[in-house]
């Protein structure tokens, strides 16, 4: 790819992502107060700490495998696809699968109800479906199509909050956000897949993962305090404070961080 291309595709990848996300906070803000007339905190603090539950599995889903490739200076095989793909798929399993051994731990220590696990194993078939997105937001990113990576972005969020305000409003309580929850995974998959598609390939190739656990688990590595000091700390917290007190840090933690998120985020990805 040219330099000159480059720098075009940078430039409006950066209006892209800053659009996407004014697009994704209004929605947001306006999806925001909507659930706070029909939800109490409480509701709020299980929504995030199940989210916090989940993210923190997920981080290991991964090992730096998709980073490796978005920064891989050579083209990407057909067998760094597969591998990357192979192992994210093997390793999503035995998330999930920890994730069902340890769901009666968090049951009784965090007192949640039926509808909160409920919330918790919809939050897991999310992970499953986000981790099918993979490979072809690598290639929208490498082919520094932002452009395109926004759409089911912005089609995630809207499905997400129109599905949660719609039954919170009908009075459903933590089930809106499992629903929501649901909602934004298939909508975000089959959106991914329309503006790139792309057939899975299996195979674990021992060249390409050695090449790209190279650069991957370094860079995994540090990004672990930040989800520790993140989901780890706020799984902590609940313990402490309760989701009741979870559900107001977390409200105003999201929108004490909203303009560094609109910028910097953005200037970052790209």
């Amino acid at each position: 790819m040219e330099v000159n291309e480059i720098k075009r595709r940078s430039v409006s990848g950066v209006l892209a992502l800053i659009s996407r996300t004014f697009i994704v906070q209004i929605i947001s803000f306006i999806a925001t107060l909507a659930l706070t007339i029909f939800l109490d905190p409480n509701i709020y603090g299980i929504f995030y700490l199940v989210s916090s539950v989940v993210n923190f599995l997920a981080y290991f889903s991964d090992v730096g495998l998709a980073a490796a490739l978005i920064q891989k200076k050579e083209a990407v095989t057909k067998k760094d696809l597969a591998t990357t793909f192979t192992i994210q798929q093997i390793l999503v399993f035995l998330l999930l699968l920890v994730l069902f051994l340890v769901r009666p731990l968090i049951r009784t220590q965090y007192n949640i109800d039926q509808s909160g696990m409920y919330l918790l194993y919809a939050m897991g078939i999310s992970l499953f479906l986000s981790s099918l997105k993979t490979i072809p937001s690598i290639m929208l990113e490498r082919e520094i199509k932002f452009n395109k990576l926004i759409l089911p972005q912005i089609l995630e969020t809207l499905a997400f909050n129109a599905v949660a305000v719609y039954f919170a409003w009908k009075g459903f309580g933590v089930t809106a956000f499992t629903y929501a929850v649901l909602a934004r995974g298939i909508v975000g998959l089959v959106t991914m897949y329309i503006v790139y598609p792309w057939k899975p390939m299996v195979g674990i190739y021992k060249e390409s993962l050695r090449s790209l656990l190279r650069f991957g688990l370094p860079y995994q590595a540090n990004t672990f305090l930040a989800v520790l000091k993140d989901d780890g700390m706020t799984i902590i917290l609940t313990k402490i404070i309760g989701t009741t007190g979870l559900g107001y840090i977390g409200w105003a933690s999201r929108w004490a961080g909203l303009p560094l998120r609109i910028v910097m985020d953005n200037l970052t990805k790209v």
